[in-house]
């Protein structure tokens, strides 16, 4: 007769609870939230607010490489102006491209609206007469909402406030030109009778290889377009707990092509330096309560 080692049974049993265990794990991770769901309750106390600069520049402005350059030597590790992975871990950068000082930046082009009032161009909405800012020129920084000088102590401010939100991005998914983002908010107190707050979701590049008038060769954490729908953000209702919600998004195969302008052959880019920033932002302070990101 042959016997068994009962030691032989406990092994199958055991791998086959890993496997259910894991197929469960799985399962859970590739959730599609469709809309905002109530996951957890909320936290019991405010957190360390991140950090997120907006930079407004063109191709066309002479003074923007410069400006570029010195704000991404603070992310640098290899260079003296580095301020180190403590604050740099969690500082975030948009880099948007707009139609200051003239036309022509392909980066720009792309999102060029067909509306005389412009009313569906992100540059427009976000930048010149729209809800959130009112640039006067180019280059333009503003780190958590508020204008800011390009100085190494420019995120230090920002993060020693405190804000009631967390964000997360974990679960966000990018394979190749295709994004999942999943988006987590916990508050840690109830806002839902708030107007305020509205969510914002950029797909950025970087190491995007154009020499255009100004003769910056490559550009970092260019903005693609808004992942959520809406120039003007998602409005939020968030109470005293956590809630998650997802969204998808294709990197378009012929940016930065457009119906308009097919010449930028001279764009050369590679879908793997694709990245997410999702940030929250109050309507009528401006001011930023939370940023996450996903590279």
């Amino acid at each position: 007769m042959k016997i068994i080692n009962p030691f032989y049974h406990l092994a199958i049993i055991g791998f086959i609870l890993f496997v259910s265990c894991s197929e469960t794990d799985d399962d859970d991770n590739n959730t599609f939230y469709d809309d905002w769901t109530v996951v957890g309750s909320g936290s019991s106390s405010n957190v360390t607010k991140n950090v997120l600069t907006e930079f407004v520049g063109s191709t066309k402005c002479p003074y923007c490489p410069a400006k570029d350059s010195l704000l991404l030597s603070y992310f640098d590790s290899g260079h003296e102006n580095f301020v180190g992975s403590s604050i740099t871990d969690d500082w975030f950068l948009i880099n948007y491209h707009t139609y200051s000082p003239s036309r022509g930046d392909p980066m720009y082009e792309f999102h060029r609206g067909i509306s005389e009032m412009g009313e569906d161009d992100y540059c427009f909405v976000r930048f010149e007469e729209g809800d959130w800012y009112n640039i006067g020129g180019v280059p333009t920084t503003y780190t958590n909402g508020n204008y800011s000088n390009v100085d190494p102590e420019m995120a230090v401010g920002p993060m020693a406030e405190s804000t009631p939100l967390q964000m997360s991005l974990e679960g966000t998914k990018i394979d190749g030109m295709d994004i999942t983002v999943q988006v987590s908010i916990n508050s840690s107190r109830d806002m839902s009778a708030s107007d305020s707050l509205y969510l914002f979701i950029a797909a950025t590049m970087d190491n995007v290889d154009y020499e255009g008038y100004n003769g910056e060769k490559q550009h970092q954490d260019v903005f693609l377009g808004w992942v959520n729908a809406g120039l003007s953000g998602e409005l939020l209702s968030l109470g005293n707990e956590e809630v998650v919600k997802s969204y998808a998004w294709e990197m378009p195969e012929s940016w930065p092509q457009n119906n308009y302008e097919t010449t930028w052959w001279q764009v050369e880019w590679d879908a793997s330096n694709l990245a997410i920033v999702a940030f929250i932002q109050n309507i009528y302070t401006k001011e930023i309560v939370q940023v996450a990101g996903e590279y």
